[in-house]
């Protein structure tokens, strides 16, 4: 079966046809771009409570079985701001439940276990209109990379005067193309908390750090505070310095923060990012680092650089003694951001590390893995919420 998921709020009859010439059976059509889709609020409910299925209800919970069971999945997707828009990132945030908590490595890097036997080919069309050159493959490269984790081959439609159908093929991230730049010291930075947890977050708990040591020099905003969003977008490009501070969502930004993005206008001025991750390594952000590199240029501001930050997930759940040893050196790199005008690259670099794990860390992995210390954190919870032998369901199976 092949599906195809309009996420656009303006459905075309005529591309369906276009698009259905290119496969070799009717395409069951689900129209979600008129419903919008709620974002991914990180409760893990559907790995911890409810093994496979999101709590959220909405129209979203409809597409789980046909994603599932379909041989192909085509996604029909608008772009705001050089990227998928946050409706298309809110789908791919809401796949998670299709895939379990538990972590395998691939390649030097951690993937999670899936949850099914196989997973449908992903092909993906977009409007390119507007889009740069460089934003065009930067967004390839990311639609690939998703693909990739969701363990699905990965397809582009393209429209050069007829539909064609491309595989997508495996690239590096075009990052590193917009050097490090430097400000004078800043009199107050504006960091916009990018988390969808309602309460606990990793990132406000990093923030509370921040501003505790630097005080009246920062204001944090928090994105959940979607009332502000007006004000907050109108007197952006008032703001002379602006940081982005959130956690890596299916390879790219949360899609709430996407929809915040998308509400800005070019201004003078700085702006900076930093993404945490629960994945160790840093490479998982790289794909990341290279859309915000080309937001900077969209929308004018000087770019300060990207920090990034791996191996937080389970944080809280360590002594005090070793979060402050996750804790201390984020907060460092914004300190010396504001006080100095520029990201330290010593500090930049030490935060990154590991960018992938070596054969030897690998090694080590696959031992410790043997004993189930690997998966400890997510047993231990899932044996709390007695939801333990539930954990392998396939609630989506026909």
């Amino acid at each position: 079966m092949h599906t195809l998921v309009d996420l656009r709020a303006k459905q075309d009859a005529e591309t369906y046809k276009d698009i259905q010439d290119l496969f070799d059976e009717p395409l069951k059509i689900v129209r979600l771009g008129e419903h919008p889709i709620k974002a991914c609020t990180g409760c893990w409910s559907c790995w911890l409570k409810t093994p496979g299925k999101c709590v959220l209800k909405d129209q979203m919970v409809e597409t789980y079985s046909d994603y599932v069971n379909s041989d192909t999945i085509i996604l029909l997707m608008s772009t705001s701001q050089g990227f998928i828009n946050h409706q298309a990132k809110a789908f791919l945030d809401r796949t998670i439940p299709h895939y379990n908590p538990y972590i395998i490595m691939a390649d030097g890097e951690c993937r999670h276990l899936a949850r099914y036997d196989g997973y449908p080919d992903l092909v993906f069309y977009y409007d390119r209109e507007g889009l740069t050159d460089q934003e065009e493959q930067v967004l390839d490269d990311y639609l690939y990379r998703t693909a990739c984790h969701h363990q699905s081959k990965a397809y582009i439609i393209v429209n050069d005067g007829s539909f064609q159908l491309r595989l997508l093929e495996p690239g590096k991230p075009r990052r590193g193309n917009l050097p490090f730049s430097s400000v004078e010291a800043m009199e107050k930075l504006v960091i916009y908390n990018g988390s969808p947890r309602k309460k606990g977050s990793n990132s406000a708990l990093i923030l509370e750090k921040v501003a505790e040591a630097l005080g009246e020099k920062v204001e944090v905003r928090d994105l959940k505070e979607r009332d502000n969003w007006e004000v907050w977008a109108a007197g952006y490009k008032n703001e002379e310095h602006v940081m982005f501070l959130m956690p890596l969502y299916v390879h790219a930004m949360p899609s709430h923060v996407m929809e915040f993005i998308e509400k800005l206008q070019p201004s003078k001025g700085s702006i900076s990012f930093f993404i945490q991750s629960g994945f160790p390594e840093s490479s998982q952000s790289h794909y990341l680092e290279a859309y915000v590199e080309q937001l900077a240029r969209r929308l004018g501001r000087t770019y300060l650089g990207t920090a990034i930050k791996g191996g937080v997930e389970g944080m809280q759940m360590r002594p005090p003694a070793a979060q402050e040893k996750v804790i201390e050196p984020m907060v460092k790199a914004i300190y010396n951001l504001v006080c100095n005008g520029s990201f330290n690259p010593d500090d930049i670099r030490r935060l990154a590390r590991p960018v992938r794990f070596g054969k030897g860390a690998q090694l080590i992995f696959k031992l410790v893995a043997r004993f189930g210390l690997v998966n400890y954190f997510w047993d231990h919870q899932l044996k709390n919420n007695d939801a333990y032998e539930k954990r392998f369901d396939r609630p989506y199976l026909s």
